[in-house]
């Protein structure tokens, strides 16, 4: 790759991460000569990528004007497919979610829910009407292990049927635009670093709690996926190997310990011990159970256990890989201090002093649509800043 095309790519991705620049604020950026980053600037525009104000007047003393992203240079579609459900995004070249759509249907093989994903797609097809002539690709999130450079999903334990699945290919074909496909957690990782722009820290661990437990790991703003694509993969970490069996067939994994079956469990362990509850086991959920912490007794031993759990496999994960934060998301995060207080304790017992130093806990601030909305980002990212 030339400098000059070098050059280019990181003003781009300059201004599609914080939104909006400055000419001198790119030449500090960048270290470059003036002449050559109004150069590309220039050339940019002309592209049809980025728009900027001009002044009214020559040498008006006010700050120079920003240069953003041209909204219409391309819309992106992102799809977040859940155990539970599908969500999907379409959004501008900015970024800014201007469709979305939600679906849930039954399930029980591939065919099913490949349905449920190419209805997503048709209706958010149907709210955009004529601005699906601006959709440039798809930007996919898996809830499984996925080649990426496939665009390839292996296997996802908590869906029905979702495994060797040629998904991009699939979609390629159905709906005629570029696709890709990322880890489901990769695309929160990602997500919750750029959410917390300018102020980034150097790295984060995500660690999502619900129904089934993943991680994701970021450094100096890039992913880690593993050679394979199977890493951070936290919730098949064995932490007990005289635990109960996991739905990938080891015993004793996170997702097995502390996943809604897993608390389910407990739960059903503390109330056969003797244990009075005030919970519903009929129909127990994390919601639940979060709800019961503060009051029942039976609620707050497992909750401890179910903690103490968390603490254990993050201990492994700050000792490795020495983070600047960890994130929690899902459904259990909810717990909220009880959580980062309870999680703090364990890894002070577990880990190396000096691995906590300046490590911050902190709940996750993406909302409900964020994961499809970048998913269409990366998919954004891909195709204009080959990543």
């Amino acid at each position: 790759m030339s400098r000059k095309k070098e050059l280019r790519l990181r003003i781009l991705e300059y201004i599609l991460n914080r939104g909006r620049a400055t000419r001198p604020e790119l030449v500090e950026y960048t270290g470059c000569r003036a002449a050559t980053v109004f150069e590309i600037i220039d050339d940019l525009k002309i592209a049809g990528l980025l728009v900027e104000p001009g002044r009214r007047t020559v040498r008006t003393g006010r700050k120079a004007p920003e240069l953003t992203i041209h909204r219409t240079a391309g819309y992106w579609m992102g799809i977040d497919f859940r155990p539970e459900g599908t969500l999907g995004v379409i959004i501008d070249a900015a970024g800014e979610v201007l469709f979305k759509e939600e679906i849930c249907c039954a399930r029980r093989d591939l065919n099913d829910c490949r349905r449920e994903i190419g209805e997503l797609v048709r209706r958010l097809r149907k709210t955009a009407g004529k601005e699906w002539e601006l959709v440039s690709g798809i930007g996919f999130a898996d809830p499984g292990v996925v080649d990426v450079n496939q665009a390839f999903s292996r296997k996802a334990v908590n869906v029905p049927g979702w495994e060797n699945a040629a998904t991009g290919e699939w979609l390629e074909g159905e709906f005629h635009l570029p696709v890709g496909i990322w880890p489901e957690t990769m695309i929160k990782t990602r997500m919750e670093y750029m959410l917390r722009m300018p102020e980034t820290p150097q790295s984060i661990f995500l660690l999502t709690l619900g129904d089934g437990v993943g991680g994701g790991f970021i450094h100096n703003g890039k992913l880690f996926a593993g050679s394979s694509g199977c890493g951070m993969e936290i919730g098949h970490l064995v932490i007990d190997p005289s635990g109960p069996v996991c739905k990938c067939g080891n015993r004793g994994c996170v997702e097995a310990m502390i996943g809604r079956n897993g608390i389910r469990s407990k739960m059903q362990e503390a109330i056969d011990s003797g244990m009075k509850s005030s919970i519903d086991m009929e129909n127990f959920s994390i919601e639940t159970f979060i709800n019961a912490v503060q009051t029942d007794k039976a609620a707050r031993i497992v909750a401890d256990q179910v903690l103490a759990n968390i603490g254990q496999a993050l201990s492994a994960v700050v000792t490795l890989l020495n983070p600047s934060m960890i994130v929690f998301g899902g459904a259990l995060s909810k717990l909220d201090t009880v959580l980062l207080s309870g999680v703090r304790r364990v890894l002070e017992l577990n880990c190396f002093a000096g691995a906590l130093q300046g490590l911050k806990l902190e709940l996750a601030l993406s909302n409900e649509f964020d994961t499809a909305r970048g998913a269409a980002l990366r998919m954004r990212d891909k195709v204009w800043l080959n990543e």
